[in-house]
């Protein structure tokens, strides 16, 4: 931040001595110190990121976002009892709101409970100041606190992923983890199953932080995340890896 303030300064300075690029190569440096661990997920610049699992076993963490969703959670919830998998949800505070009794679900079959901001706005979080962007964390944090009879997220994960070092310090405050990912299928923008699926497949290997998102439809008007769990937890089973919740 004290770059992004010194920088103009010193570009007029420049100006007026003449040396206008100096100036101008000044300000983008100072802005990319800026934007670059903002808009790239696993950077961490401004703090720690886990964007895998420390070991190389095959282990992954199974990370589900966007929800509690009335209809893909509890479908999301049998299928891990069904292949004895663990996963964390990020859920998002206003949906959790809504449906309290998913997030205690959630806990109650031996899952992890994330933050994912009270409103997900997707679109701006990465601009928030520090007292917007406090306030998305701080209340998804109270809503599920009190979701789940005062069981506190350990793990916090911005809206794409998208974080600024206001995230990042009120993310420290709160003893809260920042978790990102490496193996992502796009469901957020692919109604696809089979393609989200084989990027998902690309993605993984031992330590693998997985992404995916509840509450989308497939091309054929189907719920999306449970089709894709399904064959993606066969996948992993025949393919030897355990989805485990990080320590």
């Amino acid at each position: 931040m004290g770059a992004n303030l010194l920088a103009p300064l010193l570009a007029v300075v420049l100006l007026f001595q003449g040396q206008g690029w100096w100036g101008l190569s000044i300000i983008m440096t100072a802005h990319a110190l800026w934007l670059v661990p903002t808009l790239w997920p696993q950077c961490d610049w401004c703090g720690k990121v886990l964007s895998r699992l420390p070991d190389d076993r095959k282990e992954v963490w199974l990370t589900i976002d966007d929800g509690p969703d009335v209809e893909d959670t509890p479908q999301l919830l049998n299928l891990l009892d069904q292949y004895q998998a663990k996963a964390t949800f990020f859920f998002i505070g206003a949906k959790a709101q809504q449906h309290p009794e998913l997030v205690t679900e959630a806990l109650k079959r031996g899952h992890g409970v994330g933050n994912h901001t009270m409103t997900h706005p997707q679109y701006w979080f990465w601009s928030y100041g520090p007292r917007a962007a406090k306030s998305e964390i701080t209340t998804c944090q109270q809503v599920l606190t009190d979701a789940s009879g005062g069981i506190s997220p350990r793990w916090f994960r911005a809206p794409a992923g998208f974080k600024n070092p206001f995230v990042q310090a009120t993310v420290e405050k709160l003893g809260l983890r920042l978790a990102c990912w490496s193996a992502r299928g796009r469901d957020g923008v692919d109604s696809d199953c089979q393609r989200v699926l084989e990027r998902l497949k690309r993605g993984i290997n031992p330590g693998a932080i997985i992404l995916m998102h509840e509450g989308r439809y497939d091309s054929d008007g189907e719920r999306l995340a449970p089709k894709v769990l399904g064959e993606l937890l066969t996948w992993l089973q025949e393919n030897d890896y355990r989805c485990i919740l990080p320590t």
